[in-house]
């Protein structure tokens, strides 16, 4: 039988029980998989969870013209890329060769101004060849039995630090609010119209977020958040909601995000990535919002796979099947992992034990 259920991530996302916990591999890159799929003797089923898991993410196709922000962007290193915000971004390697994130160059650095900000070269998110695909995609990727996410995160505020660099950004709060309005808006009605195409195009999940936590707590005060950023991201669920009612929301942001939760419960979120257990406990997230959220993550990349061994790996799954899984509502996934030999090893132990550990029993 084939691994992927639909059925399976529809009941989980609303909080009930299936055959297994879904597992999305998005972020399951660099791994010998096919070599310990073989060592374990593993059959289809196993190999498809682990390299193609439940899920499918879809993303508009917009251009990234590196020319149109020339001048956004100078002295950018010819290795950059640059992403259709105009965001430079060069990528960094640990001292052991593995991938370490990016450096930014900041399009909007010296754009201060919002007569220079109605100039600078948005993206077109309108236009055919942005969207058009997206009907066929989605029919595409439910046929081969996956659940289909729209993917739009870094939505309003981390594209704008990204855009704007994270220190000026948050001292325009104070002294251009007017300039920051005009930016998020730019975003926001950008954003509103992906989500919409998104719900149009039947994707099962939007995708939603902006990082806006650090392991010990969040960037900019609750009120803060209320007061600047999350109007836009209610604006933007409610523009998929307007197509469908019953739409899932993920939201992502890195860090401890606990004191945000209710507010996006209110904004419309139906999940939370990654839920990272160094700064937000499963456990405690599952017993305090686990009748409106679903957490989807969960493994602890800092913790148990960067610093323990096999057996502390094995033992955060069981706490997982034990006190997060009762009732639906987790999804496993691994985010932001920065490869060393002894995550090889943990990951190891995870793909040897998590495909007969993550059924309900």
């Amino acid at each position: 039988m084939a691994y992927r259920s639909r059925e399976r991530v529809a009941r989980i996302l609303a909080h009930q029980e299936a055959d297994r916990v879904p597992f999305d591999a998005i972020a399951f890159g660099g791994v010998p998989l096919r070599q310990w799929c073989d060592e374990f003797g593993f059959g289809e089923d196993e190999r498809q969870c682990f390299s193609e898991g439940d899920f499918r993410y879809l993303t508009f196709d917009l251009e990234a013209e590196r020319s149109r922000f020339a001048p956004y962007l100078p002295g950018l290193p010819e290795a950059a890329n640059v992403t259709p915000f105009g965001v430079g971004e060069l990528p960094l390697k640990s001292a052991d060769g593995y991938a370490a994130g990016d450096k930014l160059y900041h399009p909007l650095a010296n754009v201060n101004t919002v007569q220079e900000l109605e100039e600078f070269p948005f993206p077109d998110v309108t236009a055919e060849r942005a969207h058009g695909h997206l009907e066929s995609a989605v029919e595409a990727a439910k046929a081969d039995g996956f659940t289909v996410l729209g993917q739009m995160s870094q939505t309003v505020l981390e594209t704008a630090y990204s855009m704007r660099g994270i220190d000026r950004l948050f001292l325009d709060l104070y002294e251009r609010p007017g300039y920051v309005r005009a930016l998020f808006e730019a975003l926001t009605e950008r954003r509103c119209f992906q989500a919409r195409r998104f719900a149009q195009a039947g994707v099962d999940v939007l995708r939603i977020g902006d990082d806006i936590a650090t392991q010990r707590g969040l960037m900019v005060s609750p009120e803060t958040y209320r007061e600047w950023v999350k109007p836009y991201h209610a604006r933007v669920v409610a523009a998929a909601r307007e197509v469908n009612p019953e739409i899932p929301v993920l939201y992502h942001s890195d860090g401890a995000l606990t004191a945000l939760l209710p507010d996006l419960i209110e904004v419309g979120v139906t999940a939370i990535n990654p839920c990272q257990p160094e700064a937000m406990p499963p456990a405690e997230i599952k017993r305090r919002f686990g009748d409106r959220l679903s957490l989807w993550g969960c493994c602890g990349t800092q913790s148990a796979y960067a610093h323990g061994s096999p057996e502390d790996v094995e033992a955060e799954l069981d706490m997982l099947m034990g006190k997060v899984a009762p009732g639906g509502g987790l999804v496993v996934q691994f985010y932001n992992m920065l490869v060393t030999p002894r995550v090889l090893a943990n990951l190891r132990q995870f793909v040897q034990c998590f495909y007969e550990i993550a059924r309900y029993r």
